[in-house]
């Protein structure tokens, strides 16, 4: 452990009540993080056990989260050279988004980029729409491969994460950590999850820039990947891998009011428990 991580691990851990009856830990073992999210969980990456958790399968708007399901279902279903058209619908589409051109096309592979990268909107309705010719058949897509990956609490209506009026739109903590275990095994993935920046070029020739959502790649470096997720009706949420702990932990969290503070606290936490356990 380096020196810099050691000291945000001591910094970041304090102690408080013991968490819920989903919990693997106990509070007399071990200290707890106190985080402003409603629920969240630390698993361990290799089998998926919980090793510490607050309402870990709490039903919850997932945001943005979402994407990594939408970018999953792609990869499935088409390859990444394959050149997507951008619609009038996906240009239209609610901030935040990267501002593609409308009628140009893109590769799935940078349309990936956009959705990882910097959450945009645009390009996860250009994928739906490239996969199954509309949004609402793709939310299929991506449900089917949430039952496929047993996430049995979870119900998407769009590619985006963005609320939906019926508020059908939920997964929980748990759930969150079988797709991220899903993603983390694709290279591909991997990669541009640590990506603070790049850029993109559609069939137009323009250049269009992407910045990191995830303000944890700054930190220590790739301390945290991961795919982060606002809206009004979710807060903030997220999902993701401690890098400092060779990725061996998966940790996510629902309606957070400070998500870099709990980020650091449920990923420092979760590196000192899955050193105590091997």
């Amino acid at each position: 452990m380096t020196r810099g991580f050691a000291v945000l691990l001591v910094a970041s851990l304090v102690c408080v009540t013991a968490p819920d009856a989903h919990s693997r830990v106990r509070a007399s073992q071990k200290p707890q993080p106190s985080l402003t999210a409603q629920a969240y969980v630390i698993v361990d990456a290799k089998d998926g056990i919980i090793l510490h958790g607050k309402m870990p399968r709490k039903k919850l708007p997932p945001a943005s989260t979402a994407k990594i399901m939408t970018v999953l279902v792609a990869m499935q279903y088409l390859p990444l050279d394959y050149p997507a058209w951008v619609s009038q619908k996906a240009v239209n589409v609610s901030p935040s988004k990267a501002g593609l051109t409308l009628g140009a096309k893109y590769r799935v592979r940078d349309l990936v980029k956009a959705c990882l990268v910097s959450s945009s909107n645009d390009a996860a309705v250009a994928i739906a729409e490239a996969v199954a010719g509309n949004e609402a058949d793709f939310a299929e897509l991506m449900n089917e491969k949430a039952r496929s990956l047993g996430m049995t609490d979870t119900r998407f209506v769009n590619a985006t994460g963005l609320p939906d009026k019926r508020k059908k739109q939920v997964t929980t903590p748990y759930d969150l950590t079988k797709m991220m275990r899903e993603a983390m095994k694709d290279g591909r993935i991997d990669e541009i999850m640590g990506l603070t920046e790049t850029k993109i070029r559609g069939s137009d020739g323009r250049w269009i820039e992407l910045v990191a959502h995830n303000k944890m790649l700054w930190k220590i470096p790739k301390f945290v990947k991961g795919k982060t997720g606002w809206t009004t009706a979710s807060r903030h949420t997220f999902v993701g891998t401690n890098y400092s702990s060779k990725k061996s932990i998966v940790f996510a969290m629902l309606s957070s009011q400070k998500p870099w503070t709990d980020i650091e606290r449920l990923a420092s936490f979760g590196f000192l428990l899955i050193q105590r356990r091997y």
